[in-house]
């Protein structure tokens, strides 16, 4: 029997004030020792990792769905979070012309009846494969022009799972197919039926929920800390 283990998506109104995707190195943090040396743990080729700041939440809704997020990462769930409109991503504008992080009216530019828009999800398609750990693939960005600049933050869907990475080099040719190597490297294949993300989302666990926890301010409202969260190998 395989384990295929529960993924949490990160509540949308529990949205931090900054973010920053940082891809993966030789190892992350760990603890400290009764002697008062920090340690350290190893990863084969390297985790991501994902830190973020909040400002207190306000509203009802976001104290409850805070203090949900707070059992399950301090319970070392899985939590997929979508990155948020951050510099690490190509601009809207430079994809459409015009800013459309809210999402896509209908055609007659009204939202749905809740209030909301069709989710605004780019991608460019892949056009030749690439194997499980490669550090680079190619992509065709003729519709949109050769946008991607090394420092974006892309990713992939494979399986129900998300992936992030950092373009650490790409070169385009004259018919603006890109060559893009990333960090960390695959983690699944790539097939001519898979699409870049622009827009990507990452799994991960968080390394610090008990200081990310420790804000409950006098009862009135929720704060998270300083959050650093890891890549969850899947």
């Amino acid at each position: 029997m395989v384990y295929v283990p529960k993924i949490y998506d990160w509540r949308y109104d529990c949205a931090p004030i900054d973010q920053v995707f940082r891809a993966g190195g030789t190892s992350t943090p760990g603890g400290m020792t009764v002697g008062g040396f920090a340690t350290a743990t190893p990863e084969v080729g390297g985790r991501y990792e994902v830190m973020m700041n909040f400002a207190p939440f306000a509203a009802e809704a976001a104290n409850l769905n805070a203090s949900w997020t707070v059992s399950r990462i301090l319970n070392s769930a899985i939590m997929r979070v979508r990155l948020y409109k951050t510099v690490q991503l190509v601009a809207a504008s430079a994809i459409t012309g015009a800013d459309v992080e809210n999402g896509i009216p209908w055609a007659n530019d009204e939202p749905w009846a809740n209030g909301e828009n069709w989710a605004w999800s780019p991608s460019s398609p892949i056009t030749n494969p690439a194997g499980r750990g490669a550090e680079m693939f190619t992509a065709d960005l003729s519709d949109i022009g050769p946008v991607l600049k090394i420092g974006h933050v892309i990713g992939f869907q494979s399986g129900g799972y998300d992936f992030a990475h950092t373009i650490m080099d790409i070169e385009y040719d004259g018919a603006d197919v890109a060559t893009v190597t990333v960090s960390p490297p695959l983690r699944r294949g790539l097939t001519t039926d898979d699409r870049l993300l622009y827009r990507p989302a990452v799994m991960v666990t968080c390394i610090n929920a008990r200081e990310v926890a420790g804000n409950f301010a006098s009862g009135r409202h929720m704060q998270f800390g300083s959050a650093q969260f890891v890549e969850a190998l899947l």
